[in-house]
């Protein structure tokens, strides 16, 4: 089966060997994200090293994502110990550690003030649950609700509008300075909460000369509130159900999950559906029928990635949840019950896209094998993939900035290729790659989408049709 849906997997120490890195691009990842939260800088330049080294020993094309920490909260242990903590047991919270009582300190310290007395905070994706029962001077004094063992660099949710942090925390900012030794296709930028958060990355990195795309992670009511400008000012979307299912009810994920990804395709962005997809598989050999059902139903939605966490950053089996990720996918784009959008032409190439898609629907005789689309921006195969027709589309383009942008859409398989500027004509060579490849064989009809000359931006205009 060819799979549509792009695949992201969280590298971490259970992944981090060229054996697994390999294994896992054969199975099928195609983004692989490097959360810089944790590891050092050093660590990831390494390991995205071996990385690029590995994809191109076995002749695939992966992308590279690094991860943000943005205005995100985490905690600080003394000494980076564990600390276990029964359930009805207290400790404190605040800006800093004491000798005379247990403090679990807020990294950035200034978020301890905003703690308030009869509120509740979560750890660790909200896992954990503490009610404030007293607060003072020096910090928080929680209340376990659960039994738990607190861990370093954990996340914690403070619901508080007063909390109103730097979009990019120190540690993202001395990894930006670095960015170039790594190179990322993508930064996913964490609990974004407005347009301005992603205008404020975007311009530095338009400063710093470098053409990485901005995704922007959905993970708390201010960006539900702003998500139709956040949308249209981000490169993609990820909706990271963790962090968002907490600081939104519960009972309304399922609804966002659904409405961002509608959102995003009406408006050409790309969009991820994140976080405890398979968790199970951090420690079982097989997904839950929950977590089967549910990576179905992203399919179903019409998501144009699924992201794997720490099922393949710390899970016992990275490979095998690739696989049965991979198989999932596969079957459920296979089925033809894709969530299909009512969508409206607004300009000469989107009229374009929509006649070349109904061509595919209508005359099923002509057997169309693939869809072919000459590109500068990318924009026209953007525009195609958010029909989500079940084929292949091959997005050619001599642009690397245009590719990368289309290694995290739907059903899109981007070629990097230069031409002259020329009157177009398809290349025999490149129908020659397509069936090496196994897009297209012998007797199928490819739909080409293009412009009279090669690669001129704004100038797609034509539909032909090449027979292999």
């Amino acid at each position: 089966m060819d799979k549509k849906t792009k695949i992201i997997a969280t590298i971490g120490p259970a992944s981090d060997s060229e054996s697994v890195l390999e294994q896992m691009i054969v199975q099928g990842v195609d983004i692989f994200r490097f959360n810089l939260k944790h590891n050092s800088f050093e660590w990831h330049r390494n390991t995205i090293k071996r990385l690029k080294e590995v994809a191109k020993r076995v002749k695939k094309r992966v992308a590279v994502m690094v991860d943000f920490q943005g205005p995100e909260v985490r905690i600080e242990t003394k000494n980076g110990a564990e600390v276990e903590v029964k359930k009805g047991n207290y400790f404190w919270i605040g800006s800093k550690f004491s000798d005379k009582r247990t403090v679990i300190k807020t990294s950035p310290t200034s978020v301890a003030k905003f703690i308030r007395k009869g509120e509740k905070i979560f750890l660790d994706n909200g896992d954990t649950e503490l009610t404030v029962i007293r607060r003072d001077l020096y910090g928080a004094k929680v209340k376990a609700e659960t039994d738990l063992i607190i861990k370093p660099r954990k996340s914690l949710n403070l619901i508080s509008e007063e909390v109103r942090l730097p979009i990019l925390a120190d540690r993202d900012k001395e990894a930006l300075v670095r960015i170039n030794e790594i190179k990322p296709d993508y930064i996913a930028l964490s609990f974004v909460r407005d347009k301005r958060d992603i205008e404020v990355l975007k311009e530095l990195l338009k400063k710093m000369k470098l053409s990485i795309k901005v995704v922007g992670k959905i993970e708390n009511m201010r960006a539900i509130k702003y998500i139709d400008d956040i949308v249209k000012s981000s490169d993609g979307i990820m909706i990271a159900r963790g962090d968002l299912g907490i600081e939104v009810p519960i009972r309304e994920l399922a609804f966002w999950q659904k409405k961002i990804i509608d959102l995003c395709r009406i408006n050409n962005k790309p969009v991820i559906v994140a976080t405890q997809m398979l968790r199970s598989m951090v420690e079982n050999n097989r997904p839950s029928r929950a977590e089967a059902t549910d990576v179905s139903n992203a399919v179903f939605d019409g998501t144009d990635a699924l992201m794997l966490s720490e099922e393949t950053s710390i899970g016992k089996h990275p490979i095998k949840v690739v696989k049965e990720m991979v198989d999932i996918a596969c079957f459920s784009e296979d089925t033809d019950i894709m969530r299909r959008l009512e969508i409206e032409a607004n300009n000469a190439t989107e009229v374009l896209v929509d006649a070349a898609v109904k061509i595919v629907n209508n005359n099923k005789s002509l057997k169309i094998g693939a869809v072919v689309i000459f590109t500068q921006s990318g924009n026209t195969a953007r525009i195609f993939s958010k029909y989500r027709l079940n084929l292949p589309v091959v997005a050619v383009t001599d642009k690397k900035d245009s590719l990368k942008g289309l290694m995290i859409s739907y059903g899109v398989k981007p070629m990097l290729k230069k031409f002259g500027k020329t009157s177009f004509k398809m290349p025999k060579s490149l129908i020659g790659e397509l069936v090496e490849a196994g897009i297209a064989k012998t007797g199928d009809n490819l739909l080409v989408i293009h412009g009279n000359n090669w690669m001129e931006s704004g100038s797609t205009s034509d539909i032909s049709l090449v027979t292999v």
